[in-house]
């Protein structure tokens, strides 16, 4: 059986956007420079990483919200989390206030993002100067990057 053409539209949207992002992941990681900045800084070369995973984490979602999105269900609505009080109450608490969880869930994300760009970066110099020390610690990063974004972006632990 093939699968319906929105559910393909956005299963292909989103891995583009995934592939974007792995893409600049990947090469801002081990190219010994990046264009238009300086890639000797730590702090530039695993923010422009971090990004390029901001980018895969937003194609990620991108495929399963409109993949399964219900056909009576906006897109916006499917993205941003409605508390049980009703949309006018949009990612508020009861008192006015940001919600606690939505926050939270945005504080992993971002987590996530900057782990698996730290942890991206010590992989690549792992690669290119093995230590087994950098390479343990590089594990460690991207894979407790990865466990947070995935706890952010679906609201569950793995």
């Amino acid at each position: 059986m093939l699968p319906e053409p929105k559910a393909l539209f956005w299963a292909l949207t989103g891995n583009l956007v995934i592939g974007i992002g792995a893409g600049t992941a990947t090469l801002s990681a081990f190219s010994p420079s990046l264009p238009l900045l300086d890639g000797s800084n730590p702090a530039i070369r695993v923010g422009v990483v971090s990004i390029g995973f901001a980018i895969f984490f937003a194609g990620y979602h991108l495929t399963q919200v409109g993949t399964y999105l219900d056909p009576d269900e906006s897109f916006v609505s499917a993205f941003v989390p409605v508390p049980d009080d009703g949309p006018d109450k949009l990612a508020t608490s009861g008192s006015g206030g940001v919600d606690g969880v939505l926050l939270a869930r945005g504080g992993f994300v971002v987590l996530g993002v900057v782990g698996l760009g730290a942890g991206m970066r010590l992989f690549a110099l792992t690669i290119q100067s093995w230590d087994a020390t950098l390479g343990v610690a590089a594990g460690v990063v991207c894979i407790g990057g990865y466990i947070f974004g995935h706890i952010g972006i679906n609201g569950v632990t793995l």
